[in-house]
C-alpha cells in the first residue's frame, strides 16, 4: 500500500530545508508523531491534517493524493462542482492536450468543460 500522506508531508519538509523536530516544534507535536505521519504508521486527525496543510501552504486533497494540484483552486465565480469537474477532467489522459495546458479555473475554462462534460453525456 502506498504512503501518499506520508511520502507528500517529507517531500514538501523537504523542499522546506526542515528537519522533523523543526517542523513538528512548529506544529507543537513530538518529532516521533511526525515520523509516524511520514512512515504511515500513523494518520493525522483531521485538525491535525488541516494545521499541516496550512503550514506547508497546500490543501489537505493534495496532501491526501485526491489531487496533483497543490493549491486548492480559489475563485469566487466557481461553484465546488465546477472546481471538481475540471480536476476530474484533467485527470483524462489525452482530451484535447490544450486542457492539460490551461491555466487554473479561469471562467473560460469553466465554461469549456462544462460543454464537454454535455457533450460527453451525449
Amino acid at each position: 500500500m502506498r504512503n501518499t500522506l506520508g511520502s507528500r508531508i517529507r517531500f514538501l519538509r523537504d523542499e522546506k530545508n526542515l528537519s522533523q523536530v523543526e517542523m513538528a516544534d512548529q506544529l507543537k507535536i513530538s518529532n516521533v508523531q511526525l515520523s509516524r505521519y511520514e512512515s504511515g504508521a500513523r494518520k493525522p486527525d483531521p485538525d491535525m491534517l488541516v494545521q499541516i496543510a496550512d503550514y506547508l501552504n497546500v490543501s489537505t486533497d493534495f496532501l491526501l493524493g485526491r489531487t496533483s494540484s497543490i493549491h486548492e483552486p480559489q475563485s469566487a465565480y466557481l461553484s465546488r462542482e465546477d472546481v471538481q469537474l475540471i480536476e476530474r477532467l484533467r485527470q483524462i489522459p489525452g482530451l484535447f492536450p490544450f486542457i492539460q495546458e490551461l491555466p487554473d479555473h479561469p471562467e473560460e475554462t469553466v465554461q469549456l468543460m462544462k460543454i464537454w462534460e454535455i457533450l460527453r453525456k451525449q
